[in-house]
């Protein structure tokens, strides 16, 4: 049983003030390109090949986390961590970072145990999201070319994104290349041989959960493969998937969540209609409203989770989304469809601060007049919309932020007309006026 948030809050302070329990127990690990992160928050770092010819859960156990781990043990505050003490330094009372969050997923006796252990001993993560290749059929707004084939075709064909000004500019500016050194097909990627290599051995007797992402994992062959080695396997598996696809997939994704005897969906979605069609390029909002409907009333699983990227372009219809997640709910007579919020800080030009003072404040009241009326929210949902609504109130500039305001404004213009332009859409069609008008002064 996860341990309650209140216990969670204490022993992280008996440990270390700046201690979390994702620097062991949680890991992310894109294969195709050898990176992996302790969870979505920190910028991902290189795993050494050589590292891992020796010890294959050198995949997780790395140079670079051993010794993060030390700093957490001895209260310094880890530079990579900078959005969870960016919402505990501004958070208004009772609003939780995600250290909380993810520390509490563990029992109380194997976070306690974390302190006793040598910061540089290897441990096996008992939760892990890899992440194969960047195969997917959309090029979401906060997306690139290094996790987005589709984002890379379109800067093959239509060219870099140009005058763009912030550090998080570059990423708009090449076609992912390095995101797979080993080709599109991973021919003897050294990463994914480790990792069969780690997942035969003791990966997965100790994994309490594995989860898939991508790109869109269902495109990819690797993810099939992986399926097809769980057999006789006891951790909890689960799927990032963006649900845009035809009834064929579909139904072999239906297929594969009765294989386990816990299976989770989580999929990503936090605008509505038209709008979330153009930050989500290549969506069909009312076929992932279908799909996703056809997948809880036929699959085998636990929790469908939605995940939503909250940025300064997906803010504006939120609310209508989150409404229509709770119409679902209701259908289902049940929490099934559990929404997390999560910031966009990379690039910072879409971070939610890049917006004027009168906006963010406005948003906040639209935001919280609807959670006032909001039924049938669980706490840990309620605690996000507000820790949202804090954010737009009292956050200026996040800590790991070194770009003027000026230049993030400019981008987020220059950017988002050529996106639209690109995709021949007309911007007033899709945002409303009062975003227009500002967008327009810029």
């Amino acid at each position: 049983m996860p341990t309650n948030i209140k216990r969670t809050i204490e022993i992280i302070n008996e440990i270390s003030p700046s201690f979390c329990a994702a620097k062991w127990y949680n890991a992310t690990i894109w294969l195709g390109n050898g990176r992996t992160a302790s969870c979505h928050l920190p910028p991902a770092h290189s795993i050494l090949v050589s590292e891992i010819m020796k010890n294959p859960s050198a995949l997780h156990n790395t140079a670079f986390k051993k010794d993060r781990r030390l700093e957490m043990l001895t209260g310094k505050r880890s530079d990579e961590c900078a959005y969870c003490w960016t919402v505990e330094d501004n958070a208004e009372p009772n609003i939780y970072s995600d250290r909380v969050y993810k520390t509490r997923i563990y029992q109380e006796t194997e976070i306690l145990q974390l302190s006793k252990l040598d910061p540089q001993a290897d441990i096996d993560p008992k939760t892990l999201e890899i992440s194969f290749d960047n195969l997917c059929n959309l090029s979401c707004t906060y997306c690139n070319s290094e996790f987005s084939t589709t984002w890379a075709s379109d800067i093959k064909v239509n060219g870099p994104y140009a005058d763009l000004k912030t550090t998080g500019g570059g990423a708009f500016q090449n076609a992912g290349d390095l995101a797979l050194p080993y080709g599109i097909k991973n021919e003897n990627n050294p990463y994914i041989e480790a990792f069969f290599k780690w997942f035969h051995g003791s990966l997965k007797t100790n994994l309490q959960e594995l989860r898939i992402t991508g790109g869109e994992p269902t495109r990819s062959p690797w993810f099939w493969k992986l399926l097809d080695e769980c057999q006789d396997t006891n951790f909890d598996f689960a799927v990032n998937s963006n649900l845009i696809m035809d009834e064929v997939k579909l139904n072999q994704l239906i297929s594969a969540s009765k294989k386990f005897k816990k299976f989770d969906l989580y999929t990503s979605g936090e605008g509505y209609g038209a709008h979330a069609e153009f930050i989500r390029w290549g969506l069909d909002y009312d076929l992932w409203r279908n799909n996703l409907i056809r997948f809880a009333n036929e699959g085998q699983y636990s929790m469908i989770h939605v995940m939503m990227t909250i940025s300064a372009l997906s803010i504006w219809s939120i609310t209508e989304f989150m409404t229509d997640i709770l119409e679902l709910r209701k259908k289902f007579n049940g929490h099934q469809f559990h929404m997390s919020l999560n910031l966009v800080r990379f690039p910072s030009f879409q971070n939610l601060n890049v917006l004027p003072e009168d906006l963010k404040q406005a948003q906040a009241d639209k935001i919280q007049t609807w959670l006032s009326t909001a039924v049938g929210l669980s706490s840990s949902e309620t605690n996000q919309i507000e820790r949202i609504i804090a954010y737009l109130r009292n956050v200026n500039r996040s800590q790991e932020d070194t770009d003027s305001q000026e230049n993030k404004q400019h981008d987020l213009k220059s950017f988002t007309r050529q996106y639209a332009d690109r995709k021949n859409v007309n911007l007033s069609t899709v945002f409303p006026t009062e975003f227009i008008e500002w967008f327009n002064t810029i």
